[in-house]
Formats: C-alpha cells, sequence, structure tokens
C-alpha cells in the first residue's frame, strides 16, 4: 500500500448533506462577488491537490461540472458514505476531507493540516481543544484508513471521531487562531452572523 507521503493527495468535498435547519443546500450558500461556498472551498483545494472529488447528492454549479460527482456508498447513511465513495474512486490516494458546512475554512487551515502530518501517520482528525472530540470532517486521511472505513460502513458503525482511537492516527491541536475554520454554519441566523462578521472585518466570507 503507497505510505504517507508517496500518495498522491486527492480533496473530497462532501455535499451530501440534508441542511433541514439551514433551508437551503449548506454547498450553494452565497458568498461575496456572486460566489457560493462549494466554489470558494473548491478554488482553496485546487491549488494543493492533485486530485478533486464532490461527494452526496445535490445540484454542482456549472462553474464546478467538469468535476467528478461520486454517488454514496451504498449501505449507510452520513459522511462516511461519501469518504468510502472517495476511496473507491482514487484507492491509492491519501485525502483532505472537508464538509460543506464550514465556510469559514482559509488556506491557513488546509496548509496547517497537511503541515501535522508526520511519517507513519494514517491520519490527522485535529482537536480544537484538548478534551474536545476529534474532528473527521476537515481532517486529513492516509490510504491506510480505506479498511477502516470500509469495515466500518460494513458493520453500520456511521460514527467517525471513534477512529481517532487508532494508534497510527493523531489529533494534534489546532493552534487558536485557527480554531474558527473547523466551526459549522447550521441556520441562516448563524450565516447572517459569519456574513456580517465577515462585512466588518472587509473579509470575503
Amino acid at each position: 500500500m503507497t505510505d504517507t507521503f508517496s500518495a498522491p493527495l486527492w480533496a473530497c468535498l462532501l455535499i451530501g448533506g440534508k441542511s433541514s435547519r439551514m433551508g437551503q443546500p449548506k454547498h450553494l450558500l452565497p458568498l461575496a462577488g456572486g460566489r457560493v461556498w462549494l466554489q470558494r472551498a473548491a478554488a482553496l483545494l485546487r491549488s494543493r491537490v492533485t486530485g478533486l472529488v464532490l461527494a452526496g447528492a445535490g445540484e454542482i454549479p456549472a462553474s464546478l461540472a467538469a468535476l467528478p460527482h461520486l454517488k454514496d456508498a451504498a449501505g449507510g447513511q452520513g459522511p462516511l458514505t461519501g469518504i468510502v465513495a472517495a476511496f473507491r474512486h482514487q484507492p491509492e490516494a491519501s485525502w483532505l476531507v472537508l464538509a460543506c458546512d464550514m465556510p469559514r475554512v482559509t488556506a491557513a487551515a488546509i496548509d496547517w493540516l497537511l503541515a501535522a502530518r508526520r511519517p507513519g501517520d494514517w491520519a490527522i482528525m485535529p482537536r480544537l481543544a484538548a478534551n474536545a472530540r476529534p474532528e473527521p470532517l476537515f481532517a486529513w486521511y492516509g490510504p491506510e484508513c480505506r479498511p477502516l472505513f470500509q469495515e466500518r460502513l460494513a458493520r453500520g458503525k456511521m460514527c467517525l471521531h471513534e477512529l481517532a482511537a487508532h494508534p497510527s492516527i493523531r489529533s494534534p491541536l489546532v493552534p487558536a487562531a485557527l480554531c474558527d475554520n473547523w466551526s459549522n454554519i447550521n441556520t441562516p441566523e448563524e450565516l447572517a452572523a459569519l456574513n456580517h462578521e465577515l462585512a466588518e472585518a472587509g473579509e470575503e466570507p
């Protein structure tokens, strides 16, 4: 099996959530300049990876129509099915996985996550605090994780944070200045607050 650093690095954007509280697909949340979250995330990732895929059901902007759009793996639900689909698409790749409800993600956070990898690591599932659960949906997974995900799907174990108990999976602490990158946006009120915050700071969401 290909190891941590020789494996080609791919990225998977997970877009399969129901977005019931938001009332609209989160990957299509409107951002400044006429773009949507998915377009912004894809632009951040493209320069850092060999390939980029979208996993899950949902409408895709015309500008991203050329990207591989993977159906979730059968036999389960939730993010695990999208990650399994990604590993089946490129079994020897390592994967940078990003969920569709984290529009604060920045290039600095992506670069920190990738720089946190060490020889022998199977995955990096960071923590925002020492006593916090690991973050599985803005994380990096090496090709060694493929059978772990497939086994969880086969056993119907959809929860991902439990993987952090594996001795070859590390959960370093995210620097305080980057913790907001892992925050979820789930409601219109949270989205409005985010846009107001970024507008005051003169930043694009």
